[in-house]
């Protein structure tokens, strides 16, 4: 019931990307290259600072599960101050050093060119994005999950809309292309923010909670979130910066290869969101067990979540090796792109039942309090293992893409036992948050 709505949320936020890849595929290799690499890089940033709501999700559920609904509240606000912050620097600081140190991540002009606009557009709506990653957290934490579903499907309703106009300059509008794209997702975000604050401001939620109010800034609360979001904006950073090295390495094979890589990356995700969806959910039901002094029960809980995410991930795999011509051409008619995409995108569907076990499990530690240790094992899986085995597969042995996403398959395989044997080790029961 939790993980439904989850579910739901995070394939609309992440159909942002999707669309976004699939709208922009009209244009070109090139422009579909940096639509990726704008995507990943963003997403370094975005995704790494937005950890703010694993720290938030995690204090909520505990005081909820201990019953103090007015503490729980007050996490809700610190959180908010801790996303303007964040926000700020987003938009005034990271957008325009990231426009402008594009070239590093690709030598081909056209996709420099084109994924300056796209990464500047895109990080113009951090501020609202932070502001929603305040709220998800909170409101997943006490069990409302369905809140973030209807925020982000509005979100990417906007979003396609805007991108058909913003894009391709259709009804009187500027034909932006890629920059056009990123500048969509960022409206869309900021109509989001707006709409889950109207959301926040229901009567009955505020009189439970008390939250909204100068009175709950509380510098305890405020540090006992960063201190638990800080793992894991380290963790996403470190990984996403891995994936862009992955995709910078990529873009140095040719632009059909990052093209192709772009694509299943897309792909990819959307398998990724029945196993992240469930692995929040399994978070909150565990933070609130602890909560409630049951350890047992929230064990069980962590089991039952990596059985369901193992079954959903797994059956999309298969529709990964079946068909993936099929797949592929929803994204782009170039016929180049779509056959260097074909190995990918199977080695990703064989591999689905292990990366099932790295989400579910790895969000399951963090609902307990463990993002330190789930921050140093992934870290050290994606720097230690997974690149330089892209980097010695597709260069030194010359496999090229085949060499670059074999090491992915390697990556997802060795995270997932790990983070098993660290469950079911059990030493996250005793931990305090």
């Amino acid at each position: 019931m939790l993980a439904g709505p989850v579910v739901v949320g995070m394939i609309s936020q992440t159909l942002m990307s999707v669309v976004d890849t699939a709208m922009v595929g009209r244009l070109g290799a090139e422009a579909l290259a940096a639509a990726g690499l704008g995507g990943v890089l963003s997403w370094m940033i975005l995704g790494s600072l937005g950890a703010l709501y694993i720290g938030s999700q995690a204090v909520a559920a505990r005081r909820h599960g201990e019953g103090d609904f007015a503490q729980a509240g007050k996490v809700l606000d610190n959180a908010l101050l801790l996303s303007v912050v964040l926000g700020f620097v987003i938009v005034f600081v990271l957008a325009p050093g990231m426009r402008d140190r594009f070239f590093l991540f690709s030598n081909d002009p056209i996709v420099v060119s084109e994924g300056r606009g796209y990464i500047y557009n895109r990080l113009l709506g951090g501020l609202p994005f932070m502001v929603i990653m305040a709220h998800r957290g909170f409101f997943n934490g006490v069990g409302e999950t369905k809140l973030h579903m209807q925020v982000a499907i509005l979100i990417n309703s906007l979003n396609v809309v805007l991108n058909y106009f913003l894009i391709f300059g259709h009804g009187g509008f500027p034909r932006l292309e890629t920059a056009g794209a990123g500048l969509a997702s960022a409206l869309g975000t900021t109509v989001g923010a707006g709409y889950f604050l109207l959301l926040g401001l229901n009567r009955k939620r505020r009189a439970r909670y008390t939250y909204y109010r100068l009175a709950n800034l509380d510098r305890v609360v405020t540090w006992r979130i960063a201190r638990l979001a800080l793992p894991s904006a380290a963790h996403s950073f470190m990984v996403m910066l891995g994936f862009s090295v992955f995709s910078a390495l990529v873009a140095r094979l040719g632009t059909v290869e990052m093209a192709a890589t772009n694509v299943c990356i897309n792909v990819a995700s959307l398998s990724f969101l029945p196993g992240a969806g469930i692995g929040i959910a399994a978070a909150t039901l565990i933070g609130r067990s602890l909560g409630e002094k049951k350890p047992d029960k929230a064990e069980e809980y962590g089991w039952e979540a990596l059985r369901i995410g193992v079954l959903f991930m797994g059956l999309l795999g298969l529709v990964f090796i079946a068909m993936p011509e099929v797949i592929l051409r929803l994204f782009t008619p170039d016929q180049a792109v779509i056959q260097a995409g074909v190995l990918p995108l199977r080695v990703v569907g064989l591999f689905q039942a292990f990366d099932a076990s790295g989400m579910v499990l790895s969000m399951a530690l963090e609902g307990a309090g463990m993002n330190r240790w789930t921050m140093m094992a992934e870290i050290s899986v994606n720097w230690g293992l997974f690149l330089p085995l892209t980097y010695l597969f597709a260069f030194v042995f010359g496999w090229g893409l085949t060499g670059a996403w074999t090491a992915m398959a390697i990556y997802m395989f060795v995270f997932g036992v790990v983070v098993a044997l660290k469950f079911a080790g059990g030493s996250w029961k005793t931990v305090e948050v």
